[in-house]
């Protein structure tokens, strides 16, 4: 028995659209998968970090004036007030410097999730 091309269960064309089917498919996965582990969890990390920081930075900024103040009011009972103003702000000057170089320093370092993780939370 001879099988013609209307008994074939799936065409070459078929077969071709499946296959193209499941390759974009697996491009939308990988896709999602590069989009979830490399744009978007290091922005939500770095979006907690970044509310944390202003959060402490506000505090100290409230502490800092009120320290700066009674600071300067201490010294202007030794020098004038205006000398004060300039001893304090030269002061601040020199610890924000030193905070500055202490806080941008370092680097931050993400943690990326590798294949195996990422097999074992089922997420590839």
């Amino acid at each position: 028995m001879t099988h013609s091309a209307c008994d074939d269960d799936e065409s070459i064309e078929s077969q071709f659209a499946t296959t193209v089917k499941y390759i974009d498919l697996y491009l939308r996965q990988k896709a999602d998968l590069f989009l979830q582990c490399y744009v978007f969890e290091p922005f939500d990390f770095l979006g907690k970090k970044l509310m944390m920081l202003s959060v402490i930075l506000t505090l100290f900024a409230a502490g800092t004036l009120v320290v700066v103040a009674g600071f300067v009011l201490f010294i202007a009972t030794i020098v004038p007030l205006w000398a004060a103003f300039l001893i304090t702000g030269a002061i601040i000057f020199a610890a924000g410097g030193m905070i500055a170089k202490a806080f941008f320093s370092e680097k931050i370092i993400l943690d990326t999730p590798t294949a195996m993780e990422l097999i074992q939370r089922g997420k590839a």
